[in-house]
């Protein structure tokens, strides 16, 4: 696999705020999503490593990100940590310090050249909302999160163009509302498609709100699961159909198309778990359709049509089965398939049922467990299965460019070994190795890889 880097084509790394920040310069009173997950149950957390300690880029930024230029990258996506940054959420009230800490960040990257790309929300939160309102099943959040945008932005509009309303909206409402795996740790749809239907207005108000700012961009991050069927079968595709309903088109559609798919009323409605809404609502989502589309791109789902009954409360996996491809490449520190053709398939769909948005891979790595077994003799991390996954995926994203896809960049999750909710430091996704003892960084040889291919304007 050998081709071409596109000129103005954004490649860099991206980050999530608690993960690499974790609470250090925060107060009695800013905890976010992140701490109360942890404080819930310690024991789930790996080692019981929570968010205290991260990656320390609170301290670091200025090293890391020259570190980050020095190898040739020119992109950043970073976070701002709502918690952090708004010292009382409840009364609209900004920390100075976090404005401050945020504006010199934005600045040290623009001065190594690179572009600031910033994400309002990667989960994180703040937990007084969780603990008073339920976070975004209550509607109280919305109005609350549009004060935070608008601040947020009057700080920083003038030095960023490119914004994101949320990363991977889905997740903690998924995990903690249907798969039980993180906090509240309960089974609940209705309340779970309240939140996904309430972060889907809030994006809608984020773009709305954006329109004020000439320069500004206002985009959201999906995690994005290509869903492929077993078979050609009519009982395969219909399971596919479905799943990829509300896998993906129910995010997908709402900010791309400016609706949600009408499929989505009518079985949430059958399954007695339909959320609540009103026309402005309804109004407000097609109005404000997304500027720019990040794709968090891992693995593909792929399924078959179910044939045990599914006997518990409503989810996606009502409608299918997994199936385990023959042909499956998968990492097993992490349990995923790796399939990079994905991100072209991923392409051509946004191409040909989405008006050719314009995009970008906003996040795409692979996360290894004792990466320490290989390190050579000179104390570097030899990481070709890493150097293997990012030249594949690249690939297909240029791939996918080249094919008249609007494709601007691919960023890699992630610059530095960071902290993952409930796994900790297990599985390690950096370029830069991390210390936990020390907080060293140490590039990988997959660093030393990207800086030779970006050099040489190949990936190969």
């Amino acid at each position: 696999m050998k081709i071409k880097i596109p000129e103005n084509f954004m490649l860099g790394t991206s980050s999530s705020a608690w993960q690499i920040e974790g609470t250090a310069g925060k107060e009695a009173g800013q905890e976010s999503w992140a701490e109360l997950f942890f404080q819930s149950d310690p024991s789930r957390w790996y080692d019981q490593i929570g968010p205290q300690k991260a990656s320390d880029f609170y301290h670091r930024y200025k090293e890391d990100i020259a570190t980050m230029a020095s190898f040739g990258l020119n992109t950043f996506r970073f976070t701002i940590q709502w918690a952090r940054f708004m010292k009382d959420p409840l009364k609209g009230i900004v920390d100075p310090k976090a404005v401050a800490y945020y504006q010199d960040v934005i600045k040290t990257i623009k001065s190594h050249r690179m572009k600031p790309i910033i994400s309002l929300e990667h989960w994180d939160i703040p937990a007084v909302l969780l603990e008073k309102y339920e976070g975004w099943v209550s509607r109280e959040t919305l109005s609350l999160y549009a004060d935070y945008v608008k601040k947020a932005l009057d700080c920083f509009s003038e030095e960023v163009d490119l914004w994101f309303a949320f990363t991977e909206p889905n997740i903690p409402i998924d995990n903690g509302y249907i798969k039980q795996i993180w906090y509240p740790f309960v089974h609940d749809p209705k309340k779970a498609y309240q939140a996904h239907f309430h972060k889907i207005v809030a994006t809608a108000t984020a773009v709305k709100i954006a329109k004020e700012y000439p320069k500004v961009k206002m985009g959201a991050m999906v995690h994005m699961t290509p869903v492929y069927p077993a078979s050609d079968s009519v009982e395969d595709q219909q399971a596919a159909y479905y799943t990829d309903l509300f896998e993906v088109r129910l995010y997908l559609d709402a900010y791309c198309k400016g609706k949600i798919p009408e499929e989505i009323f009518t079985e949430l409605e059958k399954y007695n778990c339909l959320f609540t809404y009103t026309l402005e609502d309804l109004q407000l989502i097609h109005q404000y359709p997304i500027d720019i589309l990040g794709i968090d791109y891992y693995f593909p789902i792929r399924v078959k049509a179910r044939k045990i009954p599914y006997d518990q409360p409503f989810s996606s996996k009502i409608y299918y089965e997994d199936y385990l491809w023959p042909k499956r490449e998968f990492n097993a520190d992490r349990g995923w398939e790796i399939y990079p053709k994905a991100i072209y398939d991923i392409g051509m769909r946004l191409k040909n049922e989405y008006e050719n948005i314009d995009w970008f891979i906003s996040e795409n790595g692979i996360g290894i467990e004792k990466e320490g077994r290989f390190r050579n003799k000179a104390g570097i991390i030899e990481d070709d299965y890493r150097i293997d996954f990012i030249k594949r995926h690249l690939y297909y994203t240029i791939k996918a460019k080249e094919e008249g896809c609007h494709c601007h960049g691919y960023l890699i999750w992630s610059f530095i070994d960071n902290l993952s909710a409930i796994n900790a430091f297990k599985n390690r996704y950096g370029l830069l190795e991390l210390d936990l003892n020390t907080y060293k960084r140490k590039p990988k040889k997959s660093l030393y890889w990207l800086k030779d291919c970006i050099e040489k304007g190949i990936v190969e």
